[in-house]
């Protein structure tokens, strides 16, 4: 049941090559990580740049073992990396970061987890990320944050390595209060919470997953400024936001997953109430959701995807949901 794309086979093979090297004579210590890393350039390359803009490289030639979550060159162009030079040029403190979070102390088979969802382990830093895995169809699925694994278990003398599709973004903000707050095009959603006394609600320790209408979102709904927020009747404005989020962490591609033939399904929200769920898709590849209140006349579309914050997931959207007209 398990299925790799054409990278995927490409990287075991290559992978496999490097740790023939290893037996040679001679050549002890050709199967550490760094060097199937920096072997496998035209896969790696980005994530190889920034590793060697780190202290995290030496660690990797250690004992280990270690699981890294490496990100493909593709991954890295997603995330604004397009070149090496990009990532030669990003800061110092924003790499270390970044790779920190995509190192796990151990050796993780990721397939040999239960088939859950988003089982919790920690980077090196002690930083949470979430794996989930789980069957679609004829496929065995892994995600890490709601990531894709591309390829899995690449051995090296002393680890492994899975291959994601998407750039894990640290954990920055400690909870979805600060992490709404924080981001510049949420500043009316973030006067709505202080307006309605419930930003406290989200910054404790139980678990939200949020859907956050953006500022232009707010202003298509009739709010022109964020103090036309401030003017809103309170009320009016908490049965507005408790449309929004609900308890529990879910991932993006988390729906994609547990949503069955007609591609749609309804997730119920804080107020007790269900908004829509539709999957979208690209011929016969999944990739992404809209999501639409009962009184919306078109879908909302999720423009940013999987903000990780210490108590939820944030997801912003271009519309703000409608329960009533």
């Amino acid at each position: 049941m398990k299925k790799f794309t054409c990278t995927g086979l490409l990287l075991l093979m290559l992978a496999a090559c490097t740790k023939d090297k290893d037996n040679e004579p001679g050549n002890a210590g050709l199967n550490r990580l760094t060097y199937i890393i920096d072997d496998n350039k035209f896969n790696f390359s980005a994530f190889s740049t920034a590793l060697g803009r780190t202290g995290f490289r030496s660690v990797l030639t250690g004992e280990g073992p270690y699981t890294v979550m490496i990100p493909d060159n593709n991954a890295f162009a997603r995330a604004g990396y397009a070149t090496t030079q990009q990532v030669l040029t990003e800061s110092g403190d924003v790499l270390n970061k970044l790779v920190a979070y995509h190192i796990v102390n151990g050796t993780w088979e990721l397939n040999k987890l239960p088939f859950k969802f988003n089982q919790e382990i920690s980077a090196i830093t002690g930083a949470k990320m979430f794996v989930t895995h789980w069957v679609k169809g004829a496929d065995t699925i892994l995600t890490v944050n709601g990531s894709p694994v591309l390829a899995y278990n690449l051995p090296a003398s002393n680890g492994i390595i899975q291959v994601l599709n998407t750039v894990l973004q640290p954990l920055v903000q400690a909870n979805l209060s600060t992490a709404i707050a924080s981001d510049t095009s949420l500043t009316f959603l973030n006067t709505a919470l202080q307006r309605t006394g419930m930003k406290e609600s989200i910054a404790g320790s139980s678990v939200y997953t949020f859907f956050a209408p953006s500022n232009n979102a707010f202003r298509a709904a009739g709010y022109p400024s964020a103090d036309s927020v401030l003017q809103t009747d309170v009320k009016v404005l908490k049965d507005l936001l408790q449309y929004h989020f609900f308890p529990g962490r879910k991932f993006i591609y988390d729906y994609i997953l547990t949503t069955g033939s007609t591609d749609q399904s309804q997730q119920a929200m804080m107020n007790g109430n269900n908004v829509l769920i539709t999957l979208e898709k690209e011929g016969v590849k999944y990739t992404g959701i809209n999501i639409k209140g009962a009184s919306n006349k078109m879908a909302a579309k999720v423009v940013k995807q999987n903000f990780m914050a210490g108590n939820g997931v944030l997801h912003i959207i271009d519309q703000v949901l409608k329960e009533n007209q």
